[in-house]
């Protein structure tokens, strides 16, 4: 079996798809764009990485992830919200 066949399978690899598919051609509706924004706010936390990289300590560095997990989620939940409402009404 290619590779590229076992790709075709995996259902991150549809997710990824339709998730760049939706930027590159811009079809993510305004709410959805914020949400997007919200989750990089949360990749992105400067507070989680400066944690990370000056070796902050466990307790810390877990407070600092657990913050930025949950602003993550609330921006994946906006996005879906986004989505399902888009959908519904075409």
């Amino acid at each position: 079996m290619k590779i590229h066949t076992l790709l075709s399978l995996c259902p991150y690899t549809h997710l990824w798809r339709t998730g760049k598919r939706l930027v590159v051609e811009r079809k993510l509706p305004e709410s959805a764009r914020t949400g997007a924004c919200i989750i990089l706010l949360g990749l992105f936390c400067p507070f989680f990485w400066i944690a990370l990289l000056t070796g902050a300590s466990r307790g810390e560095l877990l407070f600092h992830a657990t913050h930025s997990g949950v602003v993550m989620l609330i921006g994946v939940i906006m996005v879906l919200v986004a989505l399902v409402r888009e959908g519904g009404g075409g």
